[in-house]
């Protein structure tokens, strides 16, 4: 490989990522380049039939060659040029991407919102009093402790219990339900559940601990 650097244009400016590939067979696949003035062998990894590289370079142009299983070659897909010798060696041009016009760009920028969408009015005191909005009927109706309806909405089964966990109601599903109650001769109890569905399998959590007077 040439010894001198003379077909190295580096420009100031912060180092850019880039990938270098090669995607024309091979079992080994290495590269050198004129970025370090041809000093170093960086071995490309390896991912189906392609390798590649990952590497940070200041913004210039470059030359580069492959090492394919012992043998020099280039990549007859992307530019390359000829030395003195005749050899080929692929041309890596490493830019920062920045528009040189950003007028050009104004097209992409994300639109704002319109003003009329900022013109609700502020919450208040009177909000603040207000009942909460009322529950559907059909939640409503699953949120009580009646004869005929668990809590959770799991209607019973022929004996008039809730042990045979009946299919519960497609309305409380991935809802989340609070209930305080107050048992026989006992503190009250805050109770949590949650019912999830999987095909035609329920799963019913519930969470409940006794209140502190």
């Amino acid at each position: 490989m040439p010894g001198n650097n003379n077909n190295v244009h580096v420009s100031e400016g912060p180092s850019v990522a880039t990938i270098i590939k090669w995607n024309h067979g091979g079992n080994e696949v290495a590269v050198e380049g004129s970025w370090d003035n041809w000093s170093t062998r960086l071995t490309l990894q390896r991912s189906g039939k392609d390798f590649a590289i990952l590497k940070y370079f200041p913004q210039g142009v470059y030359h580069y060659r492959f090492l394919v299983n012992g043998e020099w070659r280039h990549s007859p897909d992307l530019p390359y040029v000829l030395d003195e010798s005749g050899n080929a060696m692929n041309i890596l041009d490493v830019q920062d991407n920045v528009a040189e016009n950003l007028d050009g760009i104004a097209d992409f920028a994300v639109p704002g919102s319109p003003e009329s969408s900022y013109d609700s009015k502020l919450p208040g005191p009177e909000d603040y009093t207000k009942d909460p909005p009322l529950l559907p009927s059909q939640l409503y109706l699953n949120t009580q402790l009646e004869s005929t309806f668990h809590p959770l909405g799991i209607a019973p089964n022929a004996q008039g219990n809730t042990n045979g966990m009946g299919r519960p109601q497609h309305v409380i599903l991935n809802h989340l339900f609070v209930e305080t109650r107050r048992a026989t001769s006992s503190a009250p109890v805050l109770a949590l559940g949650f019912t999830q569905r999987f095909r035609a399998k329920y799963v019913t959590v519930i969470l409940h601990k006794p209140l502190q007077r």
